[in-house]
């Protein structure tokens, strides 16, 4: 009875905390580990540039930003306000 009670709160505060978070903010993220890792690559002349990692990162970020492409400036910013 306790497992079942335990499991179905549980189940409950996963769903309110993945409703309440704006997908731009998967995509910011995703947007600074690109950007993390191509500056690093610049830094270092690409002595150890991994083309494999370099095709994950774009894609992540193009995926997770697909949506906001055609977003202005002003609303970006807003929502962006919202994942700090």
């Amino acid at each position: 009875m306790k497992f079942q009670l335990l499991a179905v709160l549980g189940f409950f505060s996963l769903m309110i905390t993945s409703c309440s978070e704006d997908s731009i903010c998967d995509c910011i993220d995703a947007g600074e580990k690109f950007n993390q890792y191509t500056h690093k690559q610049l830094e270092d002349s690409g002595k150890n540039f991994d083309a494999k990692e370099f095709k994950r990162l774009k894609e992540d970020k193009t995926k997770k930003c697909a949506e906001f492409q055609k977003m202005g400036g002003p609303e970006m910013l807003e929502r962006k306000a919202s994942c700090q």
